[in-house]
């Protein structure tokens, strides 16, 4: 079997990782190349021409290591199937995977669990206020009960690696336990809310989270299972820095990875 190029994983901040994670997780994902691009994050306040250009710089970046590309940002994968496709330079790459697609994924799967639920899409202030993903939830299960809620705190502080679960400084907003304690079932439209999911479980038992990113692995076209993981990363911005990312990434993905 040929050597496939790693996989590129793209996200405007480490929760790409989640993605990763869930990758390897399953047993049969490809090496994984993942930039965290803190250039542009948060991206949902920017205009739409500025998220168009990140768009095709990303496409541009997973050309340079890649043939697929996995846009694992919420509000860049919403800006994605929302631009026309002649705003959007695809050629060169075999596969695109975005967190719609895996969404969409997610809803095929799980539809038996998420029918007659309450259910709550829990994202950043832009992912929460656009209507795809209700409609897609809508879409494929008629008169379900759906309601979203914006957690952009919480996504800023796992992204920059602050404390966000203890005490006075938690983020969790009575508006926030208010939506989640309301639902039956949570879903993470967020690639940093699969990092908290422990607190989230313990926090509010009764409820049942699942993340889209976890259905990934299943669109890939190549179904490979994996001899050793392998992981590089890419860090744009003075934000955080690249050790401090792959720190991280080794201690999150649990028994570690060779580094391309």
């Amino acid at each position: 079997m040929n050597n496939p190029k790693p996989v590129f994983i793209a996200d405007t901040c480490i929760g790409g990782l989640s993605v990763v994670k869930s990758m390897w997780d399953s047993g049969h994902a490809r090496s994984a190349l993942f930039m965290a691009d803190y250039e542009v994050n948060p991206l949902g306040v920017k205009s739409e021409s500025a998220i168009a250009d990140t768009v095709n710089k990303w496409f541009s970046l997973a050309k340079e290591h890649s043939d697929t590309m996995i846009i694992a940002c919420n509000t860049l994968s919403i800006r994605y199937h929302q631009l026309p496709a002649s705003r959007v330079a695809t050629s060169g790459l075999k596969q695109v995977v975005s967190m719609v697609d895996c969404f969409e994924a997610m809803i095929k799967i799980e539809a038996d669990q998420l029918a007659n639920r309450k259910v709550l899409i829990i994202g950043t202030e832009f992912t929460a206020s656009q209507s795809l993903y209700p409609d897609m939830l809508d879409t494929a299960l008629p008169g379900l009960q759906v309601n979203t809620v914006a957690a952009t705190e919480l996504e800023r502080k796992i992204a920059r690696f602050e404390p966000w679960d203890s005490g006075g400084n938690s983020v969790f907003t009575s508006e926030l336990r208010q939506a989640v304690e309301s639902s039956d079932v949570a879903i993470l439209a967020c690639t940093c809310f699969p990092m908290a999911r422990t607190e989230l479980e313990s926090q509010f038992p009764g409820v049942v989270f699942i993340d889209p990113g976890a259905y990934c692995s299943g669109l890939l076209e190549e179904d490979i299972t994996m001899q050793e993981k392998k992981l590089s990363v890419i860090i744009k911005g003075d934000v955080i820095s690249s050790d401090r990312v792959t720190e991280f990434a080794k201690s999150y993905l649990d028994d570690g990875f060779t580094e391309l």
